[in-house]
């Protein structure tokens, strides 16, 4: 996984062939889901995988997974198998695996009858764009949080300011610029993203700063990336 800025590798481009419709050198999601055959050796990829060689929650640490990059797997024409195999494969692996979706509903559906022994193994994320989307996700997700899952939010693209309200319990806040060619149509404000960063300082809460709109550098102030710790 990785979650430092960057362009898109040939692999990541693969993965929008059949699933998006270019609209001005965009790739928009036309709305059709895609699944890899039951057979296919990417399923078991994660019980084969010995880990990262640097772990980012540091040495002798489990790995992280971000599951379903570029993919929503709480979209609400995905078969529940499919979350099923997914949500297992990574529980009985040896890494923590990171589901991140803006369909919180399922995702709070899902987990409110899911084994407690699998919180250690699998963090669960929102993403929201600006206030209105954070408060209206955080505000269905929050009870996984207040039953012990790590809940963790990624503001992105960050489209307007975001304020944390006083009974965000996330334990990790990922923060991003739009990224992609025509990226330069919505630019973030820096201040925007120094905001958070304050509001997570205090708080203590670990503040990730992932990348600024399209190739615009961090500024310097603003290269945090920290990681929650481990549950035990």
């Amino acid at each position: 996984m990785s979650l430092a800025g960057g362009q898109q590798t040939a692999h990541n481009i693969a993965l929008y062939l059949g699933v998006t419709d270019q609209v001005r050198g965009r790739h928009i999601f036309n709305g059709k889901l895609t699944v890899l055959e039951r057979s296919h050796a990417r399923w078991v990829w994660p019980l084969t995988w010995p880990g990262a060689q640097r772990p980012l929650l540091g040495q002798s640490k489990p790995s992280l997974i971000f599951v379903g990059d570029m993919a929503d797997l709480f979209h609400e024409d995905r078969p529940t198998w499919v979350i099923d195999r997914a949500v297992a494969t990574i529980a009985m692996s040896n890494h923590i695996g990171l589901l991140l979706t803006k369909r919180v509903p399922r995702m709070v559906d899902y987990f409110a009858a899911s084994p407690p022994r699998w919180q250690s193994k699998l963090w669960l994320g929102f993403s929201a764009e600006r206030q209105q989307e954070f408060d209206l996700r955080w505000s269905r997700i929050r009870s996984l949080a207040e039953r012990g899952w790590l809940v963790f939010v990624s503001i992105a693209p960050m489209i307007g300011p975001v304020r944390l309200p006083h009974d965000f319990m996330g334990r990790w806040v990922i923060v991003s610029g739009e990224e992609g060619p025509d990226a330069l149509i919505r630019i973030m404000n820096p201040n925007w993203a120094r905001a958070v960063r304050d509001q997570c300082h205090a708080a203590g809460i670990p503040f990730f700063m992932k990348q600024m709109t399209g190739t615009i550098p961090i500024p310097s102030d603003l290269l945090v990336r920290q990681f929650p710790r481990e549950p035990t």
